[in-house]
């Protein structure tokens, strides 16, 4: 009998669940409130009222059930910090219990012996450990706390555990004297690491504005460039030529989003609005599940996402081949369906710095 890998059967069925429009895995935000205050974060609110306005374990399990029914097969508990929901547990076994593929992202500083001890009983799929330093004094520079020997203690644990996990880490101007150093410092845990290239911008009831914490074109290309040097491979050579087939994409339509966001996935948001992704502007697709049902909720959210109108200067673009529009990336522009001329012109430096350092080497 043929056998498939794991990792490869699990990408086929996103892809059958997206072709039959099944939310097959779901995202849930579990709170805006967070145990750091990283300068980057895209969620993070400090406003310590506003967890009257969090949804309680009970409401989030009503939803997760409901798309459990739909066909929810794997989720990912989110933040803000995940762990700080006073249901965080709750809500963990519901989803194991119902034999649900489960993923916790963390920025490690409650995975103390106790929290490791129930994931050792009840494992997850994957946990995210987010890095933020290499020290005390980068850990406050990015984070506001000095977390570093807490959080790298948590990281061992976790490994000399056995429980999967793949350590985050996302580079920005906060970060950037010491990032070449955060990236050793993860490779040094003998686990996976991923080191983020995107940068989101953040809410507008956050405060923060993206042009504070991102990074030029060359310090990304740089960055890129290391991390190559420094990490091994985030995917094994078994699996390279599966993934560089998958990353072949077709020309634009018309209408219809390329991704799996809102078509084979969906996210709800901390206060209970579901999005095709945590981050997807609300003024292109939402809905809500808490009212509605998660029934019409989806099927409002996957019609909006099919039905959306790509913006007409991606037809002619020179990379309408490699990069499919995202509203994600063009926030202030995507309801007008347009595109973020700044974000863009971005992305087409970026390409073309890569395609050189590709001839280059």
């Amino acid at each position: 009998m043929d056998q498939l890998p794991y990792r490869e059967f699990l990408a086929m069925i996103q892809e059958k669940t997206r072709e039959a429009d099944i939310p097959y895995s779901g995202s849930f935000e579990l709170t805006p409130l967070c145990n750091l205050d990283c300068k980057m974060c895209y969620v993070h609110l400090q406003d310590p009222s506003v967890k009257h306005q969090m949804l309680s374990g009970e409401q989030w399990l009503t939803i997760i059930q409901q798309a459990i029914d739909e066909g929810m097969m794997e989720a990912m508990l989110t933040g803000g910090e995940a762990m700080t929901h006073p249901a965080f547990w709750d809500i963990y076994m519901y989803l194991i219990n119902h034999g649900i593929i489960t993923r916790v992202k963390t920025n490690g500083l409650l995975l103390n012996e106790e929290a490791i001890k129930r994931f050792q009983e009840y494992p997850p799929y994957k946990l995210d450990i987010s890095l933020y330093g290499c020290d005390s004094e980068s850990y406050v520079a990015v984070t506001g706390v000095d977390a570093y020997e807490q959080v790298v203690r948590h990281i061992r644990l976790a490994v000399e555990a056995g429980l999967t996990i793949q350590i985050m880490v996302t580079p920005s101007s906060y970060m950037s004297p010491w990032t070449e150093r955060v990236m050793q410092l993860a490779g040094s845990f003998g686990v996976s690491v991923m080191v983020n290239g995107t940068l989101i911008d953040p809410h507008d009831n956050t405060g923060r504005k993206k042009a504070d914490f991102d990074l030029s074109l060359e310090e990304d290309r740089n960055i890129q460039e290391r991390k190559q040097e420094i990490l091994p491979p985030l995917y094994d050579p078994a699996d390279h030529e599966f993934f560089m087939k998958r990353r072949n994409r077709p020309r634009l339509s018309e209408r219809g989003l390329y991704c799996s966001a809102g078509r084979s996935g969906f996210a709800v948001n901390w206060d209970g609005v579901l999005l095709p992704c945590l981050a997807f502007p609300r003024d292109v697709a939402c809905a809500y599940p808490l009212r509605d049902g998660f029934h019409l909720a989806w099927n409002e959210v996957n019609e909006g996402v099919k039905n959306y109108e790509v913006p007409k200067a991606c037809h002619s673009c020179e990379l309408n081949d490699k990069c499919h529009y995202c509203p994600m990336h063009h926030q202030k522009f995507a309801a007008r369906h347009q595109c973020d001329p700044d974000y863009c012109n971005n992305l087409k430096a970026r390409y073309k710095a890569a395609e050189k350092t590709e001839k280059d080497n």
